[in-house]
């Protein structure tokens, strides 16, 4: 969710968000810097990688051509949870988090309260093709900065301008003009238009 790793001499002062910090033979630091503290580090042998339960349950990422419409949908249809919770579930899509999962269900036409119980092939089709859009074009804007997210070189993300709905409660529709709610789901802040995602 946000995180960012610096490298700096060892005799620089230690800010109050490097919580983890490498140092080398040279001198220099590794530095893990987590204003939010949601950042969670293992260290383990490369052998032993497959065994670490944030790797091993760890979802197909949007970009994977193993996103299927066929997966998406025997991990949604047999779950009675809402659509904005489970594309939230990092061991069935790895990778979207609140944002961009607002953004693939707008794109896709998708309540964000439909249950996963109701979808069907065609809809898992359009999270599949919307998914990988959303994120391609996230990538090369460097991301989205809503908060405090800058990269290791001071650098914001982009993205943030081409948001349809996320963060746009009371605003215009961009695509019918009309309002942008603001509902929760699964206890996370949820932004749609009812019109366009009946």
């Amino acid at each position: 969710m946000e995180g960012k790793y610096f490298i700096k001499n060892h005799d620089e002062e230690i800010n109050k968000h490097e919580h983890i910090i490498f140092t080398f033979d040279d001198n220099t630091d590794l530095r893990y810097h987590d204003t939010r503290k949601f950042g969670r580090m293992n260290l383990v042998l490369k052998k032993d990688l497959e065994t670490v339960e944030g790797v091993h349950k760890q979802g197909i990422e949007p970009i994977d051509d193993k996103l299927t419409k066929e997966y998406l949908y025997n991990n949604f249809s047999k779950r009675k949870l809402p659509m904005k919770t489970l594309l939230l579930d990092q061991t069935i899509i790895s990778g979207l988090g609140n944002i961009y999962a607002d953004e693939v269900l707008f794109a896709a036409k998708i309540n964000p309260t439909k249950l996963g119980t109701s979808i069907t092939l065609d809809e898992c089709q359009k999270i599949v093709d919307v998914s990988k859009e959303i994120i391609k074009e996230a990538i090369k804007c460097g991301g989205t900065t809503i908060r405090s997210y800058t990269s290791s070189l001071g650098v914001t993300g982009r993205f943030q301008q081409n948001l349809k709905v996320h963060k746009r409660e009371n605003e215009e529709c961009k695509d019918c003009h009309s309002i942008i709610k603001r509902i929760v789901v699964g206890g996370r802040s949820t932004y749609y238009c009812e019109n366009c995602q009946k």
